[in-house]
């Protein structure tokens, strides 16, 4: 049924149209002509009033209308921007739509035919019943997960997380707020932050201890004192003449002799005392995740689930030591797996990056930044995917966000936000970006590999329960003022 008609210039990208009645911004049409169905997007609505766009400042003239006849004759028009033929294709608008094309509302035939060809549904076209499943293997590109606070981000991902363990697949959540690790996420399998010392290599060890690139000696010194110990404890642990217990208790102890013992001729002991010193620096701020019983985060990892891993109790540093120790050592045993052919990580894994305007900072250099970045440059072709997630875009560190292909965007209202999401984008173009502030909680652009053509999205609800919800606060005050109630008869009646 024809909903309106093309007025005006148009070229092969947008057109206007005259509307019989309002639509909301994010529908999808059909403008047929030349003989083509051309599929479009509504991307903004205006009204306007023939009888009154001449007269705006003479609200008397106004008035005197209404009091005749309440009724004021307007119009209502809209930019539509062209998409695609509905052919086999879905090749690119060759010939601009002339004035007086025919436009209708899409049919839910025609929107499956470009949305609902993927293997993972994440929800419904916005005003529609259509599915929209997303294409799994382009996940390998990576995503972004970007909204203001309270626009849906945690459902998005854990709707995303679940249908992907679903279809066989295996993902990994670092949990920043604890959000997902007690949630009713089915096919879950929990992992405690953990750092096994005995897995680190000698430079990520020296990040750690905050060790500056140019202090030579002092890096010559943990290299020799940390490769022995590392031995040492090994053949120990074999020859049952060390215990795991004995490592958790006296790690600092061990490693300390080590050190004095690999220094004893160095003639500059201010570089032995100061490795001494950030030794004791490290046991204190990592103390939480530190365990030599934890063993290869590789061998905890599950295939078909739902991997979480709770970062809530650490503070920044302990989250930032955990999640790059996690990242390097899932990449190296992707690569192992690939070159070698045995051993490593034995299938594809798909990392979620929590609040990662934290730990992907622009502004500062952190150990995750660095492994997500090689990851974002080098995963696709070994199979470890990247998704980060952030309220913050802004604060994203460009040259990561920028790799990330694939983009779901609920609403963002902030224009320097907006705007950053624009300039590190490829496949996002300024009339969906102004679309960002009209969506409702729940609603997304979806952009990139994972979708066929942009798709404005309402994103299903997630049937579990996270920990993440927004508190019922009323309940929560009631339940506190009835239990001080009870304790006032208690003590007053004895």
């Amino acid at each position: 049924m024809t909903i309106g008609y093309i007025v005006g210039s148009a070229t092969t990208e947008q057109a206007t149209a005259l509307l019989e009645k309002k639509i909301r911004n994010g529908y999808y049409v059909v403008i047929e002509y030349d003989d083509e169905k051309v599929l479009g997007l509504v991307t903004q609505t205006f009204t306007g009033s023939p009888l009154l766009d001449n007269n705006l400042s003479d609200i008397e003239f106004i008035q005197k209308i209404k009091k005749f006849n309440n009724s004021i004759p307007y119009f209502v028009k809209a930019k539509i921007k062209l998409l695609c033929k509905l052919n086999s294709t879905l090749s690119r608008p060759d010939i601009p739509p002339v004035a007086g094309s025919p436009i209708r509302l899409a049919t839910d035939e025609e929107l499956r035919s470009v949305f609902s060809n993927g293997e993972i549904r994440l929800g419904r076209v916005i005003g529609t019943n259509v599915e929209v499943k997303i294409k799994l293997n382009s996940l390998a590109r990576h995503l972004a997960i970007l909204a203001a606070t309270g626009s849906g981000k945690s459902n998005t991902v854990a709707v995303l997380s679940s249908r992907i363990a679903e279809n066989g697949g295996s993902v990994l959540i670092f949990d920043y707020h604890g959000e997902y690790y007690d949630s009713e996420i089915p096919r879950l399998n929990q992992i405690e932050p953990k750092i096994n010392p005995l897995s680190l290599t000698v430079s990520e060890f020296a990040t750690l201890l905050e060790l500056r690139e140019n202090a030579i000696i002092q890096y010559r010194i943990l290299r020799r004192a940390f490769k022995q110990f590392v031995e040492e404890v090994k053949n120990g642990i074999t020859e049952n003449t060390i215990s795991f217990a004995e490592l958790n208790t006296n790690f600092v102890q061990l490693l300390t002799e080590k050190v004095n013992e690999v220094s004893k001729d160095e003639k500059r002991k201010d570089s032995r005392d100061e490795v001494l010193n950030k030794i004791e620096d490290f046991a204190d701020r990592y103390s939480e995740v530190i365990d030599f019983t934890f063993g290869d985060v590789i061998n905890r990892l599950k295939v078909g689930r739902v991997n979480v891993v709770n970062l809530s109790s650490l503070d920044e540093d302990g989250i930032d030591a955990v999640v790059a120790h996690y990242l390097r050592r899932i990449l190296h045993a992707r690569k192992e797996n690939k070159i070698k052919r045995t051993g490593g990580l034995k299938f594809p894994i798909i990392s979620v990056i929590e609040e990662a305007h934290v730990l992907l900072s622009k502004d500062e250099n952190t150990l995750t930044k660095h492994w997500a970045g090689r990851i974002a440059r080098e995963g696709r072709k070994f199979g470890v995917g990247l998704i980060i997630v952030s309220q913050r875009p802004k604060g994203l560190d460009e040259n990561i966000l920028s790799q990330m292909t694939n983009k779901i965007i609920l609403k963002i209202v902030e224009p320097t936000d907006k705007k950053y999401v624009l300039e590190t984008s490829d496949n996002l173009s300024e009339d969906l970006v102004e679309e960002l502030s009209s969506l409702d909680t729940g609603e997304a652009i979806i952009v990139g590999n994972i979708v066929k053509l942009p798709a404005l999205v309402k994103i299903d609800k997630f049937e579990g329960k996270l920990a993440g919800n927004d508190p019922d606060l009323i309940s929560e005050w009631k339940s506190v003022k009835e239990d001080e109630n009870k304790h006032i008869d208690t003590a007053f009646w004895g």
